[in-house]
């Protein structure tokens, strides 16, 4: 037997179908032709276009305030937090004695590594040698 969520999604679905059927009717459909059927009350047809573009740019609009929050909450390129934050492990605290020995076990334990060691790394020099 279906479940409530299925039952309520499928009643959605017609929902909507049937919602804009009738957009899609009220935008095609001539007027006088309407009022023969004998629907006279509806909005004007200024509104198939004109909500459907303010509604267009309410989602862009919400994209752009979206990304705008988030790049406000950042903190800046430079500072700490964007390297660790409060959940960061560190080597010692999960049992690594190093990075460049290989472990016992096929997988390391989740930790931080430190910035200075990947620049090493990745480039083969410590980031202060080159003052």
């Amino acid at each position: 037997m279906a479940g409530e969520v299925e039952v309520r999604g499928f009643a959605l679905m017609l929902a909507v179908k049937v919602l804009y059927a009738m957009y899609l009717g009220w935008l095609i459909v001539p007027e006088r032709l309407l009022h023969r059927i004998g629907i006279t009350y509806y909005p004007s047809k200024y509104w198939a276009l004109a909500g459907s573009a303010w509604l267009t740019l309410a989602v862009v609009w919400g994209f752009w305030l979206y990304e705008g929050l988030n790049m406000a909450t950042i903190p800046q390129i430079s500072h700490r937090r964007q390297l660790e934050d409060d959940k960061c492990k560190s080597p010692e605290s999960v049992g690594v004695q190093g990075f460049s020995h290989s472990t016992a076990k096929s997988v390391p334990p989740l930790c931080h590594i430190p910035a200075s060691h990947v620049t090493q790394t990745l480039f083969g020099h410590h980031p202060c040698d080159d003052e």
